[in-house]
């Protein structure tokens, strides 16, 4: 824990970029597992089980945290209703529409970030930032035109409800892991999320497991791999990294999505989203290169 809390700004981008890239492999299986699962239910087992195996591991830690910053508890619930707010909308739209559409869409939040920034701040982004974030949201439009973009309708409508409650919460997340300890706010967020996700399932619909092993494996990848890792890991990740850099580099997220899509489920990706993947990478490397924001 103490490496952790103690990453090198390398060591910080290293690991965000293997969170995000992480974190797009939940489109493709959380995707598989809405054909037999609802989407409250399965956000809820999902984060409830990852905070059950990261809270049984860190038991101490958490206490100890807590009992030194109660407050971490109230930024904690606030960025869980948000995520919660944003998963909810991205999984009840990915009935709706594509994966990688989804992605894209969601994923826009990489240029509403810089502008929420700039409004909070009173001060406009560097232009490495606005060229980072023009480049990297033009590919990624160019992966969702080669997957074939079917128009507007309501999977696209809470995908971009998925996108500005993700550009909120990439905020708070970069500004309260600076104050809180980073890895007990990433846990206690994933918790609320759980808590809230299974609530609305009990009232909404009718919760299950998964019935077969191939959808306990993708339950397990999602809990493991994208909650475990994706989620409880961002803030520490995010605590040595800026905010403007870190929204660039969720553009990994719809690349993941629309290259696991192509490969696993048959989507279309075409040279234009092979020129949008290039395009996310500069961007990304273009930012990163820049250092600091």
């Amino acid at each position: 824990m103490n490496k952790l809390n103690n990453l090198s700004v390398n060591g910080a981008t290293i690991l965000m970029a293997a969170l995000v890239i992480a974190r797009g492999t939940s489109f493709m299986f959380s995707k598989l597992l809405l054909t037999d699962m609802g989407p409250l239910s399965l956000l809820g087992i999902r984060f409830l089980l990852a905070f059950i195996i990261i809270f049984a591991i860190f038991f101490r830690y958490i206490k100890k945290a807590v009992k030194k910053d109660p407050n971490v508890i109230r930024i904690s619930v606030i960025l869980g209703a948000i995520n919660f707010l944003c998963m909810a909308s991205e999984l009840i739209g990915l009935q709706y529409t594509t994966s990688s559409t989804c992605a894209f869409i969601e994923n826009s939040a990489i240029v509403i970030v810089p502008v929420m920034e700039a409004f909070l701040l009173r001060r406009a982004p560097s232009w490495q930032i606005i060229v980072c974030s023009v480049l990297t949201m033009g590919g990624i439009a160019l992966i969702t035109v080669g997957s074939g973009f079917d128009g507007f309708g309501l999977g696209e409508f809470l995908c971009v409800i998925a996108a500005l409650t993700f550009a909120i919460a990439i905020i708070i997340n970069g500004r309260s892991s600076r104050i809180h300890d980073s890895f007990t706010i990433g846990l206690l967020t994933v918790g609320t999320m759980g808590f809230m996700a299974i609530t609305a399932a009990l009232v909404f619909e009718s919760p299950h497991l998964p019935n077969t092993s191939e959808q306990w494996m993708m339950l397990i990848m999602l809990v493991l791999v994208c909650t475990c890792l994706g989620f409880v890991l961002q803030p520490v990740a995010q605590s040595r990294i800026s905010i403007q850099m870190a929204g660039v580099m969720f553009g990994l997220n719809p690349l993941t999505a629309a290259v696991l899509g192509w490969i696993f489920m048959g989507e279309a990706l075409g040279t234009a989203g092979v020129i949008g993947g290039l395009l996310i990478i500069v961007g990304i490397v273009g930012i990163s290169l820049r250092g600091k924001a």
